[in-house]
Order: structure tokens, then sequence, then C-alpha cells
């Protein structure tokens, strides 16, 4: 299926919400640091078993923001899980880059539950423009 970058981002986390790392091995881009780190998509599906469906459960991702540019997407969305029996919210600024006609998810910068305003429905790209740029993942 093709997902528009809003659609890739909310299918990312109902995949994470099933347990789905095929899914997600699937839908980075090759050249994202995230393939560097895992060359072998068993690599990830293993690590992904073991470390991360027992800890957490995402209970809700809402996209606000999009915009696209040659051939980058942006993607501004809110997410809530819950960790270790605690419910965490964050944000996130995503960058997806077409290959093959296709958005794949690029790299990531997070906004903790601390750094988020007191309406992050309103976030905007000039918001993650003044976080630390070095912690892009």
């Amino acid at each position: 299926m093709t997902y528009t970058p809003p659609e890739l981002i909310l299918a990312r986390s109902d995949a994470f919400s099933r347990g789905d790392f095929g899914f997600i091995f699937d839908s980075y881009h090759s050249e994202s640091n995230f393939r560097r780190q895992f060359t072998e998509r068993d690599e990830y599906l293993e690590f992904g078993a073991a470390s991360l469906g027992q800890s957490y459960q995402i209970t809700g991702s809402q996209v606000l923001q999009q915009r696209e540019l040659d051939g980058e997407a942006q993607v501004i969305f809110l997410m809530e899980l819950k960790f270790l029996g605690d419910i965490q919210s964050f944000a996130e600024l995503a960058w997806l880059r077409l290959e093959n006609d296709v958005w794949r998810y690029h790299r990531g910068l997070k906004m903790s539950d601390q750094e988020l305003p007191k309406n992050p429905q309103a976030l905007s790209f000039e918001d993650f423009a003044k976080l630390d740029q070095s912690t892009i993942f």
C-alpha cells in the first residue's frame, strides 16, 4: 500500500502497537541512521520483539501538521504511550523521503513531555527549530 506522509506516520504508530516490527523496518528509508544501525531486517525483528514489544504500548497518535518540498516531507505529530505503566506524551517532527516513489521515514526530532507547550495542538515547525538539532536521530 502507498501512504501519504501523515498516513505513514499513523501506520507506523499502529504497527508499533501491534508489534509489527517488520513493517517498521520496511518503512525506514534505506539511507536513514536507523538502517545504518540495523542493516539486517531479522536483527531488528529480534531486537523489537525482545526490547520494545514488552515495555510499552502506544495509546494514541495524532498528526498536527505536514509540509512537502522536493521529495521530502515533514510531519509534526503527538504520541501518547504507556511505558512500564506510566503514561507519557511527546511530539515529534519526522522527516520522510521518497524512495522508489514511496514515502519512507528518514529521521526525527522529539520534544519530550516536559518540553511540550501548554497547548500541544498549536505546535509549529518553528517550535522544533528552537530545539537542539544535534539530537536528530
